[in-house]
């Protein structure tokens, strides 16, 4: 629904419902008309979010405070999403960049990956693209999508969830217990 009444260079949209997604174009308007509208951006109204992205087509958002893997799991079903599926190298790293240091804290993130059902086995939970993600999965360029040593079920304590690993500053993922407080990764389709 186009917004005709804007007279200055900010607007307020009041009025939202929480829960839902908001997509925006904008164009310029003068005495010569409307210009050429921009790409789309969206972004989610949750008092469950701390900040959302948008990328390819792809609405992202980070879960406001730390939480339980099933917790964030959770989060995203009621936003309609689900815990990120990293697709390609590129989702990966942009992905780690927005969220991995968002609000200037280096973080470990929850993603959808699980190994849950056969120890070492690893699938996206969402039932996302089934490339090898399991230990040794390399993105096509060569490098590893584990960080060293990674996934290494650490002291056979059940590290069946997995996170992108910012707290290491890196853009490569780890297995940790479901149990263990990050923010979680949203993405909306």
């Amino acid at each position: 629904t186009a917004i005709t009444s804007i007279t200055n260079d900010n607007y307020t949209h009041s009025n939202m419902d929480n829960g839902s997604t908001y997509y925006y174009k904008v164009a310029a308007v003068n005495s010569s008309g409307t210009g050429t509208l921009s790409s789309v951006a969206s972004a989610i109204l949750s008092a469950n979010i701390l900040g959302s992205e948008t990328y390819t087509g792809h609405t992202y958002a980070l879960t406001s405070s730390t939480m339980t893997w099933p917790a964030a799991a959770s989060a995203a079903a009621a936003l309609g999403g689900y815990l990120t599926t990293l697709n390609t190298k590129a989702e990966n790293t942009w992905l780690y960049d927005k969220f991995g240091k968002y609000g200037g804290t280096s973080r470990d993130l929850w993603i959808g990956a699980k190994d849950n059902v056969t120890e070492g086995t690893w699938y996206w939970y969402n039932g996302g693209v089934s490339d090898n993600i399991s230990a040794g999965a390399k993105w096509p360029d060569g490098t590893n999508k584990w960080a060293a040593n990674e996934p290494n079920d650490w002291g056979n304590s059940g590290e069946d969830c997995g996170t992108i690993r910012g707290s290491l500053n890196l853009a490569t993922w780890n297995d940790f217990s479901c149990s263990g407080n990050f923010y979680g990764i949203i993405e909306i389709d």
